[in-house]
């Protein structure tokens, strides 16, 4: 008891660091982009190649998982994306700097299932789960803001290569669980027919969200928002998921992915009608509470529901990944047809709601 006890520390200070660091430098891309010469379309494309390495990634190392272990997995995709973010530093050409960021996207997506996975069989529960990453994501957001103020954005990818070979030290602390390989085909039919709603709700509801990240600081910029005000108002939506997470998400129970899909679909488009930054925030908090009942919904959702654990929470990564894809795209076609960035959002919001309304016809069939 005492060891599931430390290694569900260990996981949970784990998942704060992965969870937060790679998003301080992903959200300045697109302004080091521009930087290096990058067009909006161009940095489009460039979200979609990472997420399409990221996707493929997942898929296929949440599987390895189940044969091999967790913490080697975990283990591989900490060290390997540490050193990719930090030769990120040395990017001098948009070039360059795209090939970097699909060996990114490789490496981002060896180690989410296993770590998942890892905690779930170690008891814990993925409400923690998902609120230690919320938590690591408000606290290194705003730690990111703090040094694009005080320095050249290009220290941020040093700072998450560090931030990961700590988390690679804590790693090496877990206690290696005994291998109980499973027998799993090539290509799981079965686990995505059994998840299907889920993962197709998923991948709209991020494919909406990401249509609207992938120019969210050029957008906040529009509105006259600083580097610093950038930080403060982008931490109002992992804060308020922790915040959800930790006193809300646990007393509802009845249909939470779904609820979260909801609100996530409501929200977004009243982003369009902002004419100052901190007009944002309140609206961020809103966003933020829809994302702990979506994302720690769908968590849950697998871990009950599969014994292949680490596939299908693999599965659950690839199809966010896929709106991770299909969105970048999206918003680099709106933004060819639209010169204002506000109707990013508008076009977020009927694509999240497709997905509130696959994931409501997949529970009125249980």
């Amino acid at each position: 008891m005492q060891t599931k006890r430390k290694n569900l520390k260990i996981g949970f200070i784990v998942q704060f660091i992965v969870s937060g660091a790679p998003l301080m430098a992903d959200l300045f891309i697109p302004q080091f982009a521009e930087t290096l010469g990058a067009t909006r379309f161009e940095i489009g494309i460039l979200g979609t190649a990472f997420a399409l390495s990221m996707f493929i990634s997942a898929t296929i190392f949440g599987r390895i998982s189940d044969k091999l272990g967790r913490k080697k997995i975990i283990s591989i995709g900490v060290v390997s994306t540490s050193l990719f973010y930090a030769v990120s530093f040395f990017s001098a050409s948009f070039p360059n700097f795209f090939v970097l960021r699909i060996l990114q996207g490789i490496s981002i997506g060896i180690y989410p299932g296993a770590l998942a996975a890892y905690v779930n069989e170690n008891s814990g529960k993925m409400d923690d789960y998902t609120a230690w990453g919320a938590l690591g994501i408000a606290f290194f957001l705003g730690l990111s803001s703090i040094i694009a103020t005080l320095a050249n954005i290009r220290w941020i990818f040093i700072s998450v290569g560090v931030l990961y070979l700590i988390s690679l030290f804590l790693v090496s602390k877990l206690k290696e669980e005994e291998i109980k390989p499973l027998t799993i085909p090539l290509f799981p039919k079965e686990i995505i027919k059994k998840n299907i709603n889920l993962y197709l709700a998923i991948f709209f509801t991020f494919t909406g969200i990401n249509v609207t990240w992938t120019f969210w600081v050029l957008f906040l910029a529009e509105l006259g928002a600083t580097p610093f005000m950038v930080g403060c108002i982008t931490i109002m939506n992992p804060l308020f998921e922790f915040l959800t997470l930790k006193f809300v998400a646990h007393r509802i129970k009845w249909r939470s992915t779904g609820l979260g899909i909801l609100i996530l679909s409501l929200a977004f488009p009243f982003f369009s009608l902002a004419r100052h930054p901190f007009q944002i925030m309140p609206l961020q908090a809103i966003t933020g509470i829809g994302w702990a009942f979506m994302f720690a919904g769908s968590l849950n959702e697998i871990m009950k529901n599969n014994k292949e654990t680490g596939t299908a929470t693999g599965i659950l990564i690839s199809s966010i990944s896929l709106g991770n894809i299909t969105g970048p795209f999206i918003a680099g076609v709106i933004a060819l047809l639209f010169k204002s960035l506000k109707y990013q959002f508008i076009f977020a919001g009927l694509i999240i709601f497709v997905g509130f309304i696959i994931v409501s016809k997949g529970k009125g069939k249980k």
